[in-house]
């Protein structure tokens, strides 16, 4: 069984996977031995947990972790027959609020490689920034908004293209007329299949995000060799300061002056930043290979029911 608050594409995705394995996903359960596979941990459907009596297996979304922690509330945890973390961050958090280390399995949320890899790019879209996260306040459009004005106050006329919606839309809408911004653009939800296209035809990702664990569409920008400038939480951190050097710029979460900082030095040193996005793919490649990374989860599934 399947559970879950919400149904976006991340749903789907966890979905699609269980049954290119094999597996049946329903959305009830049906009987007392059937596996729950539950996420994200702030789910209100956890508060069932107590009167399941079927195995539970939480699924951390990255965020909803970090969350946790900051409330100190771990009480279904212990309740869990098994975990699935994206990262050694979260991970780590999970371990600090009482889940027993042999119970977690670590999955990146990777993505299919054959359909986000590198092509052709045309140097004169390098002034030209993308931005897919959520309009929530979590993820701080608002903060890139203001880099972007910072930047045309300094004669540094950059586009943003801002896709995406949420409950701050209009916010961020009013925001971009107060600060006379022309050069951005609301594209509202991109389809999955529309994202290698949409990547190609500019030249920097952009990810203000407070929390994160593996965010996907970071994944995605480094697999297609784009540069990337993310804010330093530590989900970015541990896919960005890979050795043998790193794979994008990092910026004060926050703080859109640093932002603004990073983005002229994409822009100003191609060289370097090409060297980044080429390591960057590399390590997507070593890790995030979602055909390949999934098993685990097929394995965790087959030990709960032994």
């Amino acid at each position: 069984m399947y559970l879950s608050d919400t149904a976006g594409i991340h749903d789907l995705r966890w979905r699609t996977a269980l049954q290119s394995m094999g597996w049946h996903v329903d959305l009830e359960v049906p009987d007392s031995t059937t596996p729950v596979f539950a996420g994200p941990l702030t789910s209100a459907s956890l508060t069932t947990l107590d009167r399941m009596k079927n195995p539970v297996i939480g699924l951390s979304w990255g965020w909803d972790l970090h969350a946790a922690k900051g409330r100190q509330s771990s009480t279904w945890l212990s309740r869990l027959s098994g975990l699935v973390v994206d990262s050694v961050p979260t991970r780590n958090i999970a371990i600090e609020l009482g889940m027993n280390p042999a119970s977690i399995v670590m999955i990146p949320w990777g993505i299919n490689l054959q359909q986000f890899s590198p092509t052709a790019r045309n140097p004169d879209i390098d002034l030209s920034i993308l931005s897919l996260r959520a309009h929530e306040q979590l993820y701080r459009i608002h903060t890139i908004v203001a880099a972007i004005a910072l930047l045309q106050e300094q004669g540094i006329v950059c586009s943003l293209t801002i896709g995406n919606e949420g409950s701050l839309t209009q916010k961020l809408k009013d925001q971009v007329i107060d600060l006379g911004l022309n050069t951005v653009s609301f594209i509202g939800r991109v389809q999955e299949n529309e994202l290698p296209e949409l990547f190609t035809s500019h030249g920097v990702y952009v990810s203000a995000a407070e929390t994160d664990g593996t965010s996907v569409t970071l994944l995605q920008a480094m697999a297609m060799e784009i540069p990337v400038v993310v804010s330093n939480s530590p989900g970015n951190i541990a896919w960005l300061n890979d050795a043998p050097g790193p794979t994008g710029r990092i910026f004060e979460l926050g703080d859109p002056t640093d932002l603004a900082l990073k983005l002229k030095e994409v822009i100003g040193s191609p060289e370097q930043s090409r060297g980044m996005t080429h390591r960057g793919r590399e390590v997507v490649e070593g890790g995030a290979n979602w055909s390949l990374n999934i098993w685990r989860l097929d394995e965790l599934l087959t030990s709960v029911l032994i």
